[in-house]
């Protein structure tokens, strides 16, 4: 919302608020987020949509774990502010989310790896984190000399545990339109309907980064190079009315994720290049896909 518009503000005062909170911790008390990129790494693994204290409950035991204000509360927010303007032709960005080629911004980079076009698991709707994990370390074996971004989609949803698969909620497609899945709707907006209760979809959420820091883990001993594992943004359950994890709002439950630095003794030799020509055929119709995610 570009403030001020009156008759919008007069019809939406929470909006408002949020508004002002939001550019009162951005513009007057400085938080404007961390720039990943201006960051000393080889290797930036993001994990979708994780927050700072589910992240510290589950894995805070065995990493040490710092905190991060992240520049935006969904990811093309998170994109925008960190990639916009900018080339980064000494990096390959490795990708299970959709929303790159969404904002064009896969075009900045040496090179981009779709995986929702080539790793997708048809009975979890998703890609599965130990075939983004596979799909990383072998874009670290094709491009020994670039930075490595490798962005799983857990624990954003679909969810792929015990509790989220019992879930009726909408999911990403894999290959093109989904006739059957039209009319579901995103487990955010069930839960804020008051079709499912917050101790279910939170429990599946936990499952979903549960069972995916074994693959992280894997992904990290097995990378050349130092490496930062981090998230774009959080999620809400509910709090000050907010569900899921739209743009725009400054909440701690949206924004704070976790930062968790691994040092290594042996550092890559990164070099830039132009845009790999190789570039996989991207399906160019990704409306439907983003939709089942809950992002359209």
């Amino acid at each position: 919302m570009q403030f001020p518009d009156v008759v919008y503000g007069l019809r939406n005062p929470r909006e408002v608020l949020f508004w002002l909170h939001r550019n009162w911790a951005r513009k007057i008390r400085g938080y404007d987020g961390v720039s990943v990129m201006d960051h000393d790494w080889d290797n930036l693994i993001i994990i979708d949509a994780c927050r700072y204290d589910v992240f510290t409950e589950v894995a805070g035991g065995q990493f040490e774990v710092e905190k991060r204000i992240s520049r935006g509360s969904h990811t093309t927010e998170f994109l925008e502010r960190n990639f916009s303007n900018r080339m980064f032709r000494d990096t390959v960005y490795v990708s299970a989310t959709p929303q790159l080629v969404s904002t064009s911004l896969h075009e900045q980079f040496y090179d981009f790896l779709p995986l929702w076009e080539t790793h997708w698991d048809d009975e979890l709707n998703t890609v599965p984190p130990q075939a983004a994990v596979e799909a990383s370390l072998e874009a670290e074996q094709e491009y020994p000399d670039k930075r490595l971004i490798c962005h799983l989609l857990q624990p954003h949803y679909p969810f792929i545990g015990e509790t989220g698969r019992q879930l009726n909620h909408r999911t990403v497609s894999g290959g093109g339109e989904i006739d059957t899945d039209h009319d579901k709707m995103s487990i955010w907006r069930l839960l804020e309907i008051g079709e499912v209760d917050k101790e279910t979809v939170y429990k599946a959420y936990v499952e979903n980064l549960e069972l995916t820091m074994p693959h992280v883990r894997h992904l990290v001993t097995s990378l050349n190079g130092k490496s930062v594992l981090t998230s774009d943004h959080g999620n809400s359950f509910g709090r000050f009315g907010i569900y899921g994890h739209p743009r725009g709002k400054f909440l701690r439950d949206l924004v704070l994720v976790p930062w968790v630095e691994f040092d290594s003794n042996q550092r890559k030799s990164i070099s830039n290049g132009a845009p790999n020509d190789s570039e996989a055929e991207l399906n160019e119709d990704i409306t439907e896909r983003l939709r089942n995610l809950g992002y359209k």
